[in-house]
């Protein structure tokens, strides 16, 4: 391995191809706390340099992810709306690829968006939280069929069609146990939907881009390689290679194989050093983003609680097909 890099002192082989060195990209975090993040020389995941165990995340996720993340324990009317939007996009997305009656499930529901809008939409959507307040929310407010609980508890006899990981995958401490356990919960021919930030993108300038809940920073080619070795292939990719995130639809096999792809350790260093945070605020995508996003969140803060209210109606009729859009 060649790199200017500093080594890391990790002894933990990598999650994904079980390489056993390591560089260090990064010592904090996006507020500046001490978090060190390794690079693979092998695959080129990106992880956190000592891997939290399930207590800590256990504890971590139920009492203090929404506040230090979102910072709030129950979601505003401002993110609800945001959610609810995002949510709608989704089931435009995935609706080609699902047939009438299938059952959804999501894994990290947060609020409830997506499992009320596949709901609503006409199909049998569920879902589990492990944050105590969003669950609340979702059950409470939107009357959404979401429970309280993590991955690794979830009854393997339970069956879907079709189960959401939207920004959740980067935040397990063990990927490929969560993406076999998915497998596990799925029919034969099932899909799995991924969604996680896009390191190649980037999502976030170079001095915010690591924090302690994305345990995990994925490019398209180490998603690929995880995605196989847990027994699934690609049937879409529905993100284009500059968006933010990378969204793909996978389809349950009967093999699991990992084949190292030898492009991958120089895409993420790339991904790492493509810009520095002045170039990063320059880009003119990120200046029109940037614009699109004061524009809308100003809208938001002038009518948010009455398009709340609104999509808080619609939640409570009863079950309609095809969906409303409240918002």
């Amino acid at each position: 391995m060649t790199s200017s890099l500093p080594k890391s002192t990790r002894c933990d082989p990598c999650v994904l191809c079980e390489g056993t060195e390591f560089e260090v990209l990064s010592q904090h975090d996006r507020k500046g706390r001490p978090l060190t993040t390794a690079l693979c020389g092998r695959c080129g995941l990106v992880s956190h340099e000592a891997i939290p165990n399930d207590d800590q995340l256990a504890e971590y996720y139920a009492r203090h992810y929404r506040i230090d993340y979102h910072g709030e324990y129950s979601p505003s009317a401002r993110r609800v709306l945001r959610e609810w939007r995002r949510g709608n996009e989704l089931v435009q997305h995935l609706s080609p690829y699902i047939r009438d009656r299938e059952s959804v499930f999501e894994v990290g529901a947060g609020m409830g968006c997506n499992v009320k809008q596949f709901e609503l939409a006409g199909l049998t959507a569920s879902g589990i939280e492990p944050g105590r307040g969003f669950q609340q929310f979702a059950e409470r407010q939107l009357l959404a069929n979401v429970s309280y609980g993590f991955l690794q508890d979830l009854d393997p006899l339970n069956q879907y069609d079709i189960v959401l990981l939207v920004h959740v995958l980067e935040h397990f401490n063990q990927p490929t146990q969560a993406m076999r356990k998915i497998r596990q919960l799925l029919n034969p021919g099932g899909q799995l939907y991924v969604e996680v930030p896009n390191l190649e993108a980037p999502h976030s300038s170079p001095g915010k881009l690591f924090h302690f809940a994305h345990v995990y920073n994925f490019t398209r080619p180490t998603l690929t390689m995880l995605a196989r070795k847990c027994g699934f292939r690609i049937k879409r990719v529905l993100s284009s290679s500059n968006a933010k995130s990378l969204m793909v639809l996978l389809e349950r096999t009967d093999e699991e194989r990992f084949t190292l792809d030898a492009s991958s350790y120089e895409c993420s260093r790339s991904a790492i050093s493509r810009y520095n945070r002045i170039s990063y605020h320059l880009r003119w995508s990120y200046m029109r983003d940037r614009w699109q996003t004061l524009h809308r969140q100003h809208g938001a803060r002038l009518f948010a609680n009455d398009r709340l209210a609104r999509i808080l109606s619609v939640c409570r009729r009863p079950k309609q097909t095809p969906m409303n859009r409240a918002a």
